[in-house]
């Protein structure tokens, strides 16, 4: 890249200027530019503008660390079509601003119903721009994307105003310059700095604080809170100038700038002998790219990183001498512990955190999917975006009062019903569908099911599932399970909805509110279906025909029995009577036990997860039947499973498979799509069938539908509508489920 065109300004003007930040972070921005600066400076929606001396934008530009670009707006205007478009553009005069042996590139962003494709916005702005040098001089300026001259943007917003600026930066300011390797899921740089202001990294390390990231992965926050804070090298600030040909440079402000100290977020910098960061991983991989990394940014010295996993070693011995500091991460909340429970693995970390860096500050981001509660109570809640996904930052204080303890559905359902009655929010209609749902569930409790969906979702204002169960020993409990609410939902008003709605269903459904429970479902990945939610212990047995079967009402995604599957239950026990039974990805067993109740010779149980073979032995146990050779529980990946078993002589005369629509658990060696996977899975059954066997297939995929392929080769038998409950009615393609023999 050139040098910038050395121009005779005084540097006295004022420059009208706009800094981009990574949503979520506009208020952090314009925060740092103010410090930067010493003067006023606006927060905009997209982050920050004001009208400062060329000197102080230039500053800005050498030495933020938040912002992603910096414009110079030219022009302003409406437009609605590509002509007008062309007008506005051809109304500025481009010869004040670049030659026509220059090159330049364009961006834009935004758009309106007639100009909805950026391309296109980018080439009819360079049209006007060389037709205009073209009509003038005869010669006009080349595109150049890599190194151009001048670099210019234009932003339409949806009401059709056009803004046309000079980009100051060269390209996107989070490039540093000192990543090559970013490793797994890396965060942009100015992201990274920005968390690291609202985390409060400034005011802690002025106080002489350290900081600490226990799963640094590549680096980038240990790096982005040391140039924070001992500010820029030279390399990387003279990197930052872009636009360099553009006529309204200020070539000597720049390198009056450049030749300063840099700016940093403390008001005297820090001395490196005094700077204490440090970070570790258990990925090897990860450090080697973060340690490569470190030694590119000049910070070898400063920054300090060792191989451990936080499960096993929280925090270092030096952290824990130091009485103030920043506990900071991009953790994997949701994926990183790789057993049944890792909401309590995650909770014992936090537990170390608090004993051993009593008073530190801290600032996680972790994915904002599903509905798994930090351990930690937070004062602030971000939404940012990181790597095209929302994602959350929390930041708190470690203290006493840091561990959280979130209500389990017992205890939530209490508050509600409270919350429910004082309230002023009304539930009529919920509470007369209950009324009307429970009378025409009459019959089903004369036949003698103890196990009922009231209610699911029937009315839009009430996205709720109402399950009643009846003990063995005479109690009746509801399990109301709240379908998680959109995100634009005002939280406050679910809160006082579903209260209502949990009032409500005690008064219509006659239920003692201490038999009351309240879980919220949410889409779960790899072994967090599995994973404890909470731990009130609530469990109780309940009949099913002459089977005794237990049900958890408090301590997991689900009790333990799916009540739609009962019909499909009642068919495998009949089929079993006297037979061999293979029950694949089995959960709890409940069908294997209920067959073998039944009568059957013998069952075999297949699934991955201890806590639910665990389960299974005590539903056996409840039926006075041994998990022995002839009712055997097998803690296997059924996949690989499936490739061992029909290579040996095993038989079997029924086999019962009901895999999961999707699975990535890690200890599973494949992922599972049940709809891509599903005829290898028949096939390999089938293999295992005796001659006059029969498979029962059963899946809850939505919008599932079978391989012709297989309906070709074996007899297939669709059981879908008549195994399907009739308080189960309004959802008729819930599951999927057929027999399927050989021809």
């Amino acid at each position: 890249m050139s040098d910038p065109v050395q121009d005779e300004s005084n540097g006295d003007s004022l420059w009208s200027f706009e800094a981009i930040a990574p949503p979520g972070l506009e208020t952090a921005l314009a925060e740092e530019l103010r410090h930067l600066t010493g003067e006023a400076i606006s927060d905009r929606p997209f982050g920050a503008s004001g009208d400062l001396p060329p000197a102080l934008v230039y500053q800005i530009l050498a030495d933020s660390l938040i912002a992603g670009r910096i414009y110079l707006p030219v022009a302003r205007g409406h437009v609605t079509t590509a002509d007008s478009l062309y007008a506005l553009v051809a109304g500025i005069d481009w010869s004040a601003h670049m030659s026509a042996g220059d090159t330049l590139s364009i961006s834009a962003t935004g758009g309106n119903a007639e100009l909805r494709h950026t391309g296109f916005i980018a080439t009819r702005i360079k049209d006007a721009i060389v037709d205009q040098f073209r009509d003038r001089e005869g010669q006009r300026p080349d595109v150049d994307t890599e190194h151009p001259g001048l670099r210019i943007h234009c932003h339409i917003q949806a009401q059709g105003e056009a803004i046309l600026a000079i980009e100051l930066s060269n390209g996107s300011l989070h490039r540093r310059g000192y990543r090559t390797d970013g490793g797994e899921a890396p965060l942009r740089e100015n992201l990274a700095a920005g968390l690291l202001w609202r985390a409060r990294w400034p005011q802690v390390a002025a106080a002489g604080g350290s900081l600490f990231d226990p799963m640094c992965g590549s680096g980038t926050f240990l790096i982005e809170a040391a140039l924070a804070v001992l500010g820029q090298p030279a390399s990387m600030r003279r990197q930052r100038l872009g636009s360099p040909a553009w006529k309204g440079q200020a070539g000597h402000v720049w390198k009056d700038v450049l030749d300063a100290e840099p700016r940093c977020w403390l008001d005297a910098p820090a001395s490196r002998q005094t700077l204490t960061i440090y970070g570790q991983d258990r990925d090897p991989l990860q450090l080697a790219a973060a340690h490569a990394n470190i030694e590119r940014a000049g910070l070898g010295e400063t920054v300090e990183i060792h191989h451990a996993d936080s499960f096993a070693s929280p925090c270092p011995a030096d952290t824990q001498r130091r009485e103030q500091g920043l506990l900071i991460s991009n953790v994997p909340f949701g994926q990183r512990v790789e057993d049944t429970h890792e909401a309590d693995e995650w909770a014992a970390l936090c537990t170390q955190w608090v004993r051993c860096l009593p008073g530190w500050y801290w600032g996680i981001l972790r994915s904002a999917e599903g509905e798994s509660v930090w351990p930690l109570r937070f004062d602030k809640r971000l939404a940012v975006i990181h790597g095209g996904v929302e994602v959350e930052f929390l930041r708190g204080q470690f203290s006493d009062k840091s561990l959280r303890r979130p209500a389990g559905p017992h205890a939530l359902a209490q508050r509600l019903i409270a919350q429910g009655r004082e309230g002023e929010q009304s539930a009529d209609d919920f509470a007369n569908r209950l009324k009307k749902n429970w009378k025409q569930r009459q019959s089903l409790l004369k036949q003698g099911d103890t196990a009922l969906r009231i209610y699911d979702a029937d009315l839009p204002d009430f996205k709720l599932a109402v399950d009643w169960y009846l003990t063995e020993d005479g109690e009746a409990w509801l399990d109301i399970q709240e379908y998680q609410a959109p995100k634009q939902i005002d939280p406050q008003k679910a809160r006082a909805r579903l209260a209502a709605a949990t009032a409500a269903a005690v008064e219509a459904l006659a239920v003692d509110p201490e038999h009351v429970v309240v879980r919220q479902r949410a889409r779960q990945s790899g072994r967090q279906q599995y994973g404890r939610m909470g731990a009130e212990g609530i469990e109780r047995v309940i009949r099913e025909r002459d089977t005794r079967l237990l049900i958890n009402l408090t301590d997991y995604l689900d009790v333990g029995l799916y009540i739609d599957h009962r019909l499909v239950r009642d068919r495998v026990a009949e089929l079993a009577q006297g037979r061999r039974l293979l029950n694949l990805f089995c959960y709890t067993a409940s069908v294997s036990v209920r067959a073998a109740v039944a009568g059957a010779k013998s069952t075999c149980s297949v699934d991955l997860s201890n806590t639910y073979l665990d389960w299974a032995e005590r539903n056996f146990a409840l039926n006075g039947i041994k998990t022995d050779g002839t009712h055997r529980l097998v803690r296997a990946d059924v996949l690989r499973w499936l490739d061992d078993a029909v290579k040996t002589a095993a038989r079997y005369d029924v086999i019962f498979l009901d895999p999961p629509s999707f699975s990535n658990s890690k200890a599973m060696e494949d992922t599972l799509d049940i709809q891509r996977d599903h005829p290898a899975l028949i096939e390999s059954c089938m293999r295992l069938l005796s001659p006059d066997g029969v498979l029962v297939f059963s899946n809850n995929r939505k919008g599932f539908t079978l391989d012709p392929v297989m309906e070709n080769r074996f007899q297939v038998h669709d059981l879908s509508r008549k195994t399907l409950p009739k308080d189960f009615s309004r959802t008729p393609t819930r599951r999927y489920v057929c027999e399927i023999r050989r021809p």
